[in-house]
């Protein structure tokens, strides 16, 4: 019987497990994929290394720095750049706001590895019922296997958390979770024969109907040239059923109307069916004392932060202080 149980290995959830371990508790971070850090991924494409969820780190809080400076002491955090440009009405402006970026060394989901360390972390395992008795919670996984802790912390999207509690007796109300909305986004990965013309890192599309994000990837760290493209939430929501040669064609082509042409060696779609939070839940993260239960992530309000790395961490942090 663990002290912590902690369904969902995003940044949120490691961020809690790693201050609660550190604590003396013992605590088991379950999660269905199989690797850690959540939407903070990064996709292996023969040579390349290409952020298909997460584009980048920002630390505004007093613990957030710290954490960068950790990273960058140890090598697992690098910083990327301090200017995004945006295109407006077929312009590009560079804001000059200087704040810096920072990025994994060789991938964005090198800080959910760096957070998850010594931490007792069960990969491939997917959570489909979870039940409450007088010793606490136990969650029983598709394989059959059991696991079982006095406290139970759940860092996944607000709907699939609204499922799982569902099915409880006597369990929690969740028209609070019920109440969270998040919008889809596709993302599509290219490797490109060559570099495009141009001389950002990555912009910000303001003035198109489907692409909002365009990503030199390889000006993140070394590699041959690629590019990252995040589509918009409601593009998404409208091609949502689409295949991924579909989505593929359609923000490649989308990509050439705003750079210019450009050949592509190979690519791959990746749909974010829960990305962005459209009504967030009111606080920091979830907690019900009376039994042992709480939530975090991205999706919850964290100091006005918006649905970032750096929210992520917060929440993660607000649980643990909680518990």
């Amino acid at each position: 019987m663990m002290d912590v149980l902690i369904l969902g290995a995003g940044l949120a959830g490691l961020a809690a497990a790693r201050d609660l371990a550190a604590a003396g508790m013992r605590v088991q971070v379950l999660d269905k994929a199989r690797g850690v850090a959540g939407r903070a991924a990064t996709k292996r494409f023969g040579p390349l290394r290409l952020d298909h969820g997460a584009r980048f780190f920002t630390a505004r809080q007093p613990r957030t720095r710290a954490l960068v400076e950790e990273g960058l002491d140890a090598g697992w955090l690098s910083e990327w750049t301090r200017q995004i440009p945006s295109r407006q009405a077929g312009q590009i402006s560079t804001p000059e706001d200087g704040h810096p970026r920072y990025v994994g060394r060789s991938g964005m989901s090198d800080i959910g590895k760096a957070l998850a360390g010594e931490l007792d972390v069960q990969t491939s395992t997917q959570i489909t019922r979870l039940e409450r008795n007088e010793d606490g919670w136990r969650l029983i996984s598709a394989g059959g296997r059991v696991f079982g802790g006095r406290t139970l912390l759940l860092n996944a999207p607000a709907p699939q958390l609204s499922v799982l509690l569902a099915g409880l007796t006597n369990g929690p109300d969740t028209s609070m979770l019920d109440a969270v909305t998040l919008r889809p986004c596709w993302a599509v990965g290219a490797a490109l024969q060559a570099d495009v013309n141009a001389d950002w890192p990555a912009l910000n599309v303001k003035d198109h109907p489907a692409l909002e994000w365009i990503a030199r990837e390889h000006t993140k760290r070394p590699g041959p040239p690629a590019l990252m493209l995040h589509a918009r939430a409601d593009w998404s929501e409208q091609h949502l059923e689409d295949s991924p040669e579909q989505v593929q064609a359609a923000l490649i082509a989308a990509a050439k109307e705003i750079v210019g042409d450009f050949g592509v060696g190979d690519s791959f779609a990746h749909r974010w069916r829960y990305a962005t939070p459209d009504k967030r839940f009111p606080e920091a993260c979830g907690w019900l004392p009376e039994l042992r239960l709480g939530w975090c992530g991205d999706w919850c309000e964290s100091d006005g932060h918006g649905p970032r790395v750096e929210a992520a961490l917060l929440s993660g942090w607000a649980l643990a202080q909680q518990v």
